[in-house]
Order: structure tokens, then C-alpha cells, then sequence
């Protein structure tokens, strides 16, 4: 088994971020990511901690708004339209749990297009589907990461794919993606049948259900490439949704929790950032 990975497209591309914030910031720009936390849980705190980390070594800035002691949506909802309308902020991310105890959707949808770098609000998702190609919106982060994981490996395009997951972040709009890019694509979830049947036989397989190792050598074979989108913790340690020890024996490319997607997904929220800043300038020359 072989191991991607993304460390090299990261440098790179956290190079390029470096140049752009100073540049911004001689145009007295300083670009700010907040984090609305509204999860208590190891998952949303490291989450938070590796967005902090990247976001403070480009020279941006990074704020995190603590709300998972807001039991009221209502007040949830009153802090994240003030904290959107601030000018000083130019993009905000929603961290949930992967089982939230308030409505995901009501909360990320109340982050404006303009601001949501990660591309989940339903204007964004609505024009991913929609694929115009006069269309400008922020696509999701974390499949976008994904993706061009996949493509440092592999042309996309004509491949059989494999999507174990159907969730809002990650597997649904990772479908669509897949598709706009010429894959031919079948999503797994917990009511398909023979799921390692369907994995086996495809070229390029994603794996984002948040099950910590839930997937080990029958979902696999020979001469895939794995890109595991999952996060989870066992014993109080960062793991994927694969099981790689039991692929070692297997000659495949698989993406490593952490080092894979994670870090990659952190620099592309970025570049997001930087994209929103831009088109409001845009917007108001």
C-alpha cells in the first residue's frame, strides 16, 4: 500500500496564500476566517485547532466564537447574523458535531453566500448542482480537497467511482463534482446492500461517513485509489473511516487520517476566503 500524502500540494499552495494575504494587507485588507463553534465535541475542537493553525501561518487572521453552551436556536441564530454582518469578517465556517443538537441546515444556511468559504449554504450547493457555466459560487471545501487529491493521482474523468457516504459536507456534493468532472459515480450509504461489491469494482473510491475504521480489506482491491474523507477518534487518536492496517498488503494508494484530505481541506477554505475578498471588490469597484 501506498500512501498520498498532501503535504507537497499544501506547501505550494499555502505559498501562493502567503504572497496574496501581504499583498491584501498593503491594501489595508486583512483577511479574517471565524469559526462559529456550536459542538463541544473532540472532533469540532480539533477541527477548529488545524483551521486555526493554517489560517494564523498564511498571515490571516482567525477568530473563534464559542456557541456550543447556546442551547436557544434562536439566540444561536441571532449570534451568527451579527457575527456575518460584521465587515471585518470575510468568511465564517459552522462547526457542528457529527450529531448536532440544534437544526445544521437552519444555522448553516443563515451564513450569506458571500461569506460561507466552505461552500455549504443551500445557494452554493444549489448552484454546485446546477453546474451553469456562467455560475460563480464557492464550491464545498472539504470535497474540492478530495478532488484534487484524486486528480494528482489519476485523470477523473471516464473512471468508475465509488462514493461510500451521502452526507451534506461531504458525499453529496462530492457526487455531483464527480459527475461535472466525468466520472461515472454510485453512491454507497447504510440502505445499499453489498457495498463491498459495488467498492471492489470501482477505479477511484471515497470513503466520508465518519465510522473510524469501519472499512478494512473486503471494501478494497489491487490498483485503487482511496481518498478517506472521514474523521473520527478511537482511544483519543485522529482516525479515518479505512482501516489501513488491514490494506497494507493490498498495492493501492490510499490518502492517510491525518496528513490526507484534512490538511488540504484547511488550505482550500482558505483560497476560498481569498476568492469571496475578491469578488467583493469586484462587486463594489
Amino acid at each position: 500500500m501506498r500512501r498520498l500524502y498532501s503535504k507537497e500540494i499544501v506547501a505550494e499552495r499555502k505559498a501562493r496564500l502567503v504572497q496574496s494575504i501581504a499583498t491584501l494587507k498593503q491594501q489595508g485588507i486583512k483577511p479574517r476566517l471565524t469559526a462559529i463553534i456550536c459542538s463541544e465535541d473532540a472532533a469540532a475542537q480539533s477541527y477548529v485547532a488545524v483551521k486555526r493553525k493554517h489560517t494564523n501561518e498564511v498571515g490571516a487572521a482567525f477568530e473563534a466564537v464559542d456557541l456550543s453552551g447556546v442551547r436557544d436556536q434562536d439566540d444561536d441564530a441571532r449570534a451568527i447574523q451579527a457575527l456575518c454582518a460584521r465587515p471585518d469578517v470575510h468568511g465564517a465556517i459552522l462547526v457542528m458535531s457529527s450529531k448536532p443538537e440544534t437544526d445544521e441546515l437552519d444555522l448553516a444556511n443563515l451564513i450569506p453566500a458571500e461569506k460561507d468559504v466552505d461552500g455549504l449554504s443551500a445557494s452554493n450547493l444549489g448552484a454546485l448542482v446546477q453546474h451553469g457555466a456562467k455560475q460563480r459560487f464557492t464550491e464545498p471545501a472539504t470535497p474540492k480537497a478530495c478532488m484534487a487529491l484524486a486528480s494528482s493521482v489519476s485523470e477523473i474523468a471516464g473512471k468508475r467511482v465509488a462514493v461510500i457516504g451521502r452526507g451534506r459536507t461531504v458525499g453529496r456534493p462530492l457526487a455531483n463534482m464527480l459527475i461535472s468532472a466525468g466520472a461515472t459515480v454510485t453512491v454507497c450509504h447504510s440502505g445499499t446492500k453489498d457495498i463491498p461489491l459495488i467498492t471492489r469494482e470501482a477505479e477511484i473510491v471515497f470513503v466520508a461517513t465518519g465510522r473510524p475504521k469501519g472499512f478494512g480489506r473486503e471494501y478494497f482491491r489491487d490498483g485503487q485509489l482511496v481518498i478517506d474523507a472521514g474523521i473520527g477518534f478511537i482511544d483519543g487518536k485522529v482516525s479515518g473511516d479505512v482501516d489501513s492496517a488491514a490494506l497494507e498488503d493490498l498495492d493501492l494508494t490510499l490518502t492517510p487520517v491525518p496528513g490526507g484530505v484534512g490538511p488540504l481541506t484547511s488550505v482550500l477554505i482558505l483560497e476560498n476566503l481569498l476568492q469571496l475578498i475578491e469578488r467583493s471588490r469586484e462587486n463594489h469597484r
